[in-house]
């Protein structure tokens, strides 16, 4: 299964709870990928948890911005969408 960060929730467009997860392969291989566009699928960048963590934190995904995400339950190396952030630890952004 896909190694995932259950605190942080997205919605896809079936309505499933996603989260974040560690891509597999490629150069981001081990690291989140994010991208802070809204309309661009090429400006993906990788970040280990703590920095993803901090752009949650400072409100870099309040207005835009998107992460990879798959459904819980999703074996490791599935692609998931990228999907605006809905809740962080248990509140809904914009988390202040």
């Amino acid at each position: 299964m896909a190694q995932l960060l259950e605190d942080v929730v997205g919605v896809n467009r079936a309505g499933l709870v996603c989260h974040p997860y560690k891509l597999t392969r490629g150069d981001k291989a081990g690291q989140y990928s994010y991208t802070l566009e809204t309309n661009n699928n090429l400006d993906y960048v990788g970040i280990d948890e703590a920095g993803l963590r901090l752009l949650i934190e400072s409100g870099a995904f309040n207005e835009k911005g998107r992460i990879r995400m798959l459904p819980a339950g999703c074996p490791a190396g599935a692609v998931g969408n990228a999907l605006s952030v809905r809740r962080y630890q248990g509140k809904l952004l914009p988390v202040r």
